[in-house]
């Protein structure tokens, strides 16, 4: 088996990371159990993050990442109505795929202990909210959403995804997200959608 590169081991890492959380909780996550994972020695885990916050850090510039694609791929779309269908709809369906990202979103306990994991996080709520204010306005201005407050509707918007995502996560995946969120897009566009 060849070695891997420093990016590689990073991902590795940051991957069994995101399994040991998801099984076992934030609180029982340590470099030596992740080590254990790795099948490298702790030091060799220290050689790549500086602790386990730094680890956490990676975890959520996954997260940005997913920004990064979901803006590409709203861009795409036409209309300011399919690129809130599309927002939505592409969270439902990462995490349908990516179920272990929950622990990690739902872990209110690992962002209390940090400053810096909280204002990371703080941050890429504050993306995800200047990406969809945009298109909020402009769906206003063309007539296609009802005229609320902006701010009102990205919290409408955004809790739906996280009550949602909450639900499916405590009911151990119990249903298929992407098509509840489909339902629940339909819903939305009766609530706020004109035409």
């Amino acid at each position: 088996m060849s070695r891997l590169n420093t990016e590689q081991r990073q991902e590795m890492i940051i991957d069994e990371a995101i399994k040991i959380i998801h099984a076992e909780g934030y609180q029982s996550f340590s470099i030596r159990e992740l080590a254990k994972q790795v099948k490298i020695s702790e030091p060799a885990i220290y050689r790549h993050f500086l602790n386990k916050e730094d680890i956490i850090l990676g975890i959520l510039n996954r997260m940005l990442d997913f920004d990064h694609l979901l803006e590409k791929e709203i861009l795409t779309k036409k209309t300011a109505q399919n690129k809130i269908r599309h927002f939505i709809q592409f969270h439902f369906d990462f995490l349908e795929n990516n179920r272990e990202m929950t622990s990690i979103l739902f872990a209110e306990d690992m962002f209390d202990q940090s400053d810096i994991l909280r204002k990371r996080l703080l941050f890429i709520i504050q993306k995800r909210r200047s990406l969809l204010t945009p298109i909020i306005d402009e769906g206003k201005l063309n007539n296609e959403i009802v005229d609320v407050d902006t701010p009102d509707l990205l919290t409408i918007i955004l809790g739906m995804i996280r009550m949602i995502v909450l639900e499916w996560r405590l009911s151990n995946f119990s249903f298929p997200l992407s098509q509840r969120g489909k339902n629940a897009i339909k819903t939305l566009e009766e609530l706020i959608f004109k035409n």
